[in-house]
């Protein structure tokens, strides 16, 4: 099987967008560290591990001696390295996660038992850090990588749940020692860098591989003879989800059947896809606890998994009405999302608030997923990689939308193009009814402008809904 588009370490890509050093909040840089990190995007994504080689090295290999667990996958891999870390916490385990993107700040990426490192902390090591970035050309990703198992090391944490960047083959996180590796789905995502097919795309994610490091996978079946194939080259025990795990296909709790152990009465995640991650996570643990891992499941996952928090993963931020904020921005996360708000009981009508970027296709086969919303407001982000409001609408038209006029005083039937999203958020909150539904989606980047528009400075406060009336208000009377 080919590779992707990472075929040697000398391509330069484009940087990671929607970070930078002259955006507006909530994408600009706080303070002068963290610009100077914010600014080592204009150098762009250079597939390779020399880089980050050099760099740990010089840390003194903090990798070395952790436990670490790597997710993989085009969707669902942040939740999933969310869940692991949840669910060892509630074991009794002290964790550190490593995610990406943020939305509201950039410490979100770097988690020591759930909570951001401490701000000080992580201007003091980025300071320190510069120098050797500096010296080995190290990417944006590269350095946040050293410095989440730097922080993991000096925290004496017992487990790091990471979360890979672009691909896995060439991945800054391939260099790091794995106690386990679990991969969520392969989808089109990033074709220009990974490859057009899925095959290709997975061929990439493959190259995370290493020989006795159990693979937990959760791909499509006609992925399976492929990761199969590879696993049996690399000598790795391969795992696949739906061999050793069941759930019923039903809304409201749910029971999973993992093994021989039956987990009664899990709570709802959402989304279909967000059952499947919550599963992964629980077959990996279970499977390395089996394996002389030691204790990594609670005593009873349903409770531990009862006040689970996923940032934007089908959120509910805002009650009476809902609104309900998911970061989906490619075709297999935006059809599971929309299925899942087209399923859930509404009296009143099922809104949208759109924004996406250039490289993200709102493909015509989500058109009658689309079709089921009694409103559409597309807004452009207020960052350049976003699709303007003139782009929006045909994008909407390939969704089979007549666009209507934007009229600024509420929400058109069909759909519509607001000029930006301050102007959408106030027309939707002058329209809202407390028996709708809001759906925000789209991109990671329209979820953290959203929420920052909507008076959300960080993350921890947004764990329970807010009224929307408190919320949503003043925001009307502007």
């Amino acid at each position: 099987m080919g590779l992707g588009r990472f075929r040697d370490e000398g391509a330069v890509l484009p940087g990671e967008p929607g970070v930078g050093v002259d955006l507006a909040p909530p994408f600009a840089a706080a303070d002068p560290e963290t610009q100077w990190l914010f600014a080592l995007n204009r150098f762009g994504i250079r597939p390779g591990l020399m880089r980050i080689k050099g760099l740990l090295k010089d840390l003194g290999h903090p990798e070395r001696g952790l436990r670490i667990l790597v997710t993989a996958g085009t969707n669902g891999k942040g939740s999933t390295t969310r869940v692991l870390a949840h669910l060892l916490r509630a074991a009794g385990l002290r964790t550190a996660t490593y995610t990406s993107p943020h939305l509201l700040d950039v410490r979100e990426r770097i988690r020591i038992d759930d909570r951001p490192v401490d701000r000080e902390e992580f201007r003091g090591r980025v300071a320190d850090i510069r120098p050797l970035v500096e010296k080995h050309g190290a990417s944006w990703f590269e350095t946040l990588t050293a410095l989440a198992v730097q922080v993991a090391r000096d925290h004496a944490v017992d487990v790091v749940c990471c979360e890979t960047g672009l691909g896995g083959r060439l991945d800054a996180t391939n260099v790091l020692p794995l106690e386990g590796l679990l991969l969520t789905t392969v989808g089109l995502d990033h074709q220009r860098i990974l490859g057009e097919t899925q095959q290709e795309i997975l061929a990439e994610k493959l190259g995370l591989l290493k020989p006795g490091v159990p693979l937990y996978c959760g791909v499509e079946d006609a992925l399976r003879p492929q990761v199969f194939a590879a696993a049996v080259t690399a000598r790795v025990p391969t795992h696949f989800l739906d061999e050793l795990a069941r759930w019923p296909d039903t809304r409201g709790p749910w029971d999973l059947t993992l093994r021989d152990r039956i987990l009664v009465g899990l709570p709802d995640p959402g989304t279909g896809a967000l059952r499947r991650n919550v599963a992964l996570a629980l077959l990996a643990l279970a499977d390395l606890e089996a394996r002389g891992g030691g204790r990594l499941l609670p005593e009873d996952p349903a409770a531990a998994l009862g006040n689970l928090f996923l940032p934007g993963r089908y959120q509910r931020v805002l009650t009476q009405p809902d609104w309900i904020f998911d970061v989906a921005h490619n075709t297999q996360a935006l059809g599971s999302v929309l299925a899942a708000v087209l399923a859930r009981p509404c009296t009143g009508r099922r809104l949208m608030l759109l924004g996406t970027m250039h490289d993200k296709e709102l493909v015509a086969e989500l058109a009658p997923l689309a079709a089921g919303f009694d409103g559409i407001v597309a807004a452009p982000v207020n960052l350049p990689r976003s699709r303007t409001p003139e782009e929006l609408e045909t994008a909407l038209r390939g969704w089979h939308l007549d666009p209507q006029p934007w009229q600024g005083g509420g929400v058109a039937v069909g759909a519509t193009v607001a000029p930006s999203l301050p102007a959408a958020l106030t027309a939707l909150a002058r329209d809202c009814r407390p028996d709708d539904l809001v759906l925000v989606t789209g991109s990671c980047f329209m979820v953290a402008e959203a929420l920052w528009y909507l008076g959300y400075r960080e993350l921890d406060p947004t764990r329970e809904p807010r009224p929307a009336a408190a919320v949503l208000d003043p925001l009307a009377r502007t």
